[in-house]
């Protein structure tokens, strides 16, 4: 193998270690940022050399000489927050965390094999570079004692050592791609169908053994007539018989007789013996495959905080950016679950969190006025509940406005809820904000719509509750893994589905007189308590069966998805089993009512049912529709017509190229007073406006427009290079429907917001 091979190779691992690297870094960043005493700073620097000198020893080995190079200046960096007698600045910490971004952005680049020549960290540089200047006179981080032995001082060539070695590397741990583990758990989940098999095929032995035995029986009480055939009345063979023409068909007879009878006990004892083995082989097989079972199901077992990796930093920032002061608390972090599972719930946490920090945390003020500590605090935890894991994110903030909620029901004409707990769900609905402004954070409406599809796509429940100017907590229920599930399996429609049975409450058998209509609806008379019923197979589409059974009732099962319970009647209740269960496929993605198959042991495929979607759409064949369908998008066809107005004619070229690109009709114009000229001669469906223009400015426009009886419904859009929380709040004031900062812009989410305003 030559070089360019074995770095090639090395690549790969090297990614890996890059992530872990980023997130020390991040780790270490943030504890040293919150002010730790002498002895933890010092320890915290030490840390932070260490994983710098370690990446740029290994970006060296795969000869990547930005990255050495970027870390070897940023190794320079901490050498003088080591020796010098002063703390790090603000503006020095927006550097180092600017490079912890920088770093995981170029293994974002290199796993998809681009060139970092154009990259942040390339950009970077420089500035790293100035910051280690000599004899700077940068605000820097106070020294221990003594310099740490074997690193030289700043600005001198650290001679490469072997990185100290790790506790992992003591107890012979290894790194593992997550497709062998996945390919591994698939082998596993088929042993498991072999097993499944294996007790079919002795369930089918027993049969077999037990027709042998009947066989047998009769054939005894078959045999005496035969053999009476050739025997006097003492049952001993009459001379005659033999002596008499065409008489030798009896001695034939009973040596045939016999043989046959022989055979039969044979065959019966021989397979007693087979049953025997099969049943041992069997009981092994269990053993074995148990074994391999829990231990694939134990290597794919991750910490809960795993998923909450990155948090710190998401929180970190977005406190800085809005002025405010938070504390991210964990709590339950060695709680294990799946690999899947914390994959899905990564993002529900982000979303969640992110909403904490932009709706739920008061700025300092206005906590200090409400009797609250100035820094707010956000918990998420993880706790073991049964077979399921409960995950809670909660705030100690302002909690949910359920009269923005309730004006937004409004406003969208959906059924208003009477009971408040109702009313809150309300929030996962698609589209649905109370935002008054649009930001690059919040208010576009699909955050906690993807939150509570990402949860009931792994077979979890949400649930949000709130006290008024005490917080909101969401509770997310999920399983521990994916990859096997005790399920239900039942017949409808003349096909087979499982269910998972955390979400199979009870076992019923519904006959006519159980129905009752309620409400033009149909409703089970459960346990003196109304429940929706509907058929399982005219849900998913599928030809019912008539009723049958005994006094016409039906086989049913009372499913729940968080507080919602519904009665599904089937075909055919079959088994619970524990399946294995498997992806669709990348050419079905998102498939309504489903969230994965199984194979049983006769071979044929069962869907895995999702038991929130399902009960949604039953629900709304029902009732009507039960959540507001998401707002339209904008067709490029119909040519809106929108007014871009900017003193900077390269940024109204370019956001009229952008917008002209996505089909809309563009008018601009150089600034407010000629924007609002403009609009006494034209109709326009939306304005995009800057903020700091001549004669007038963007906040004056946006008023004008509001104060226009012709046009104080159009949508306006503030696109600014000011970031500030007052700003923000000015622009609300005057009514913009949202904020757009130019630091962040991103065209992406200005067609988005620009459809949903539409």
């Amino acid at each position: 193998m030559d070089k360019a091979q074995l770095i090639a190779r090395l690549k790969t691992t090297f990614l890996g270690e890059l992530q872990e690297h980023v997130r020390a870094l991040n780790r270490e960043l943030l504890a040293l940022e919150k002010g730790p005493a002498e002895a933890g700073r010092a320890e915290r620097l030490k840390e932070l050399l260490r994983t710098a000198h370690s990446l740029k020893g290994a970006a060296r080995s795969v000869d990547l000489p930005l990255i050495e190079e970027a870390c070897h200046r940023l190794e320079d960096l901490l050498g003088l927050a080591r020796d010098e007698p002063v703390p790090f600045d603000p503006e020095s910490f927006t550097l180092l965390f600017a490079t912890a971004d920088a770093l995981e952005e170029a293994g974002m680049r290199l796993r998809e094999q681009r060139d970092l020549a154009d990259s942040p960290l390339a950009a970077l540089l420089p500035r790293l570079e100035a910051a280690v200047a000599p004899r700077t006179t940068r605000v820097l981080e106070p020294a221990p004692p003594a310099r740490e032995a074997g690193v030289p001082p700043p600005g001198r060539p650290a001679v490469e050592t072997p990185a100290p070695q790790t506790p992992a590397a003591s107890v012979g741990l290894v790194r593992v791609p997550a497709e062998k583990l996945d390919a591994l758990l698939a082998h596993s989940g088929e042993l498991l169908v072999a097993r499944r098999r294996v007790e079919s095929r002795a369930e089918e032995l027993a049969a077999v053994r037990e027709f042998l035995a009947r066989w047998r029986t009769e054939w005894r009480r078959g045999e005496r007539p035969f053999r009476a055939l050739g025997r006097g009345e003492d049952g001993i063979l009459s001379p005659r018989a033999w002596a008499a023409p065409g008489k030798s068909l009896p001695r034939r007879t009973a040596v045939v007789l016999g043989q046959v009878g022989e055979n039969l006990r044979r065959l019966e004892k021989d397979l007693d013996r087979l049953a025997r083995v099969l049943e041992n082989d069997g009981r092994q097989l269990d053993q074995a495959a148990d074994l391999l079972d829990d231990a694939v199901l134990r290597l794919r077992m991750l910490p809960f905080a795993e998923a909450c990796q990155g948090l710190d930093r998401l929180v970190r920032d977005l406190a800085h950016a809005g002025g405010k002061q938070i504390e991210l608390v964990v709590e339950g972090g060695q709680v294990e679950l799946d690999r899947s599972i914390l994959e899905g719930l990564r993002d529900p946490l982000y979303h969640l969190v992110r909403n904490a920090v932009d709706h739920g945390i008061e700025q300092p003020e206005e906590r200090r006025a409400a009797g609250k500590p100035a820094a707010g605090q956000i918990t998420v935890s993880a706790a073991l509940r049964g077979t399921q894991v409960e995950v809670v994110v909660a705030d100690d903030g302002r909690g949910l406005d359920l009269e923005a909620v309730r004006q937004q029901v409004r406003q969208r004409q959906l059924p208003e809820p009477g009971d408040p707990r109702d009313l809150a769900t309300c929030i996962f609905l698609p589209g649905f904000s109370t935002a008054p402004l649009i930001t690059s954070i919040s208010g576009r409406g699909v955050g906690l719509d993807v939150v509570k599809s990402r949860v009931e796509s792994l077979h979890g429940t949400i649930e949000v509750s709130h006290t008024p100017g005490n917080g909101t907590r969401f509770a997310l229920a999920v399983p521990l893994t994916l990859t096997t599930l005790r399920a239900l399996l039942v017949e409808a429609g003349g096909q087979v589905f499982a269910w998972a049975s955390t979400n199979v409450q009870r076992l019923v058998r519904v006959g006519p007189d159980d129905i009752r209509c309620v409400g033009e609806r149909d409703m089970l008379v459960h346990d003196r308590s109304p429940l929706p019923v509907a058929v399982l197979a005219e849900v998913l589409g599928l030809p019912a069966r008539p009723a049958a059974g005994a006094a016409g009732k039906r086989p049913g099962l009372i499913v729940a998805a968080g507080e919602r319970r519904m009665a599904f009647l089937v075909d055919e209740l079959i088994a619970e089993h524990e399946i294995v269960v498997k992806g669709l496929g990348t050419r079905i993605r998102r498939i309504r009512h489903f969230s994965g198959a199984t194979i049983l042991p006769s071979g044929q495929i069962a869907l895995v049912l999702n038991a929130a979607t399902v009960i949604r759409t039953a629900s709304s064949r029902t009732l009507g529709p039960t959540e507001a369908p998401a707002p339209a998008r904008t067709d490029p066809a119909a040519r809106k017509r929108l007014l871009v107005v900017d003193d900077s004619i390269t940024t109204r070229t370019l956001e009229k190229s952008i917008l002209e690109a996505a089909g809309y009709e563009v008018l601009t114009a150089n600034d407010g007073a000629a924007g609002w000229a403009l609009l006494q001669e034209q109709d326009v469906d939306l304005v995009i406006t800057d903020v700091e223009m001549p004669r007038m400015d963007g906040f004056a426009l946006t008023e004008a427009i509001r104060r226009s009886k012709r046009a104080q419904n159009l949508p306006v859009i503030l696109i600014t290079a000011r970031s500030s929380d007052r700003d923000k709040a000015r622009g609300i004031d005057v009514g913009a429907d949202a904020y757009i900062v130019k630091s962040r812009f991103d065209q992406k989410d200005l067609l988005e917001t620009i459809a949903q305003l539409l």
